[in-house]
């Protein structure tokens, strides 16, 4: 009976682990998707309604790299066709939160290059 208690009572204390855990990794992920949409919207000027489609861009990105690099192995071609339909996703989101005219500086103050279809 102690065993299983024993038992029971560890299987409990990692599950409120892993659950810490993973909301430790999503807090960072809100924190640094909200310091780039912050830091964009310094350099570019938009509105709020702007600033939250970035700021949930931003965030998707993030978590879906996390995941990638958390199950593909770096520098294989899985690996590198799943980064590039993220950053696909990504451009495509924050052209539809900032408009042609802003997503062309959004281009530059960033020195990327549209890579949309």
């Amino acid at each position: 009976m102690k065993k299983l208690f024993t038992f029971c009572f560890f299987a409990f204390a990692m599950l409120i682990g892993t659950q810490s855990a993973l909301a430790q990794d999503t807090a960072k992920i809100n924190e640094s998707a909200y310091a780039k949409a912050k830091e964009l919207r310094s350099q570019i000027k938009f509105d709020d309604a702007a600033l939250e489609k970035v700021y949930m861009a931003y965030q998707a990105n993030d978590s879906k790299l996390q995941s990638i690099e958390k199950h593909l192995q770096a520098g294989t071609a899985d690996y590198n066709n799943a980064v590039i339909d993220v950053n696909k996703k990504l451009q495509s989101s924050i052209k539809t939160a900032l408009g042609n005219d802003l997503f062309k500086r959004y281009l530059i103050v960033t020195d990327q290059e549209e890579i949309l279809d």
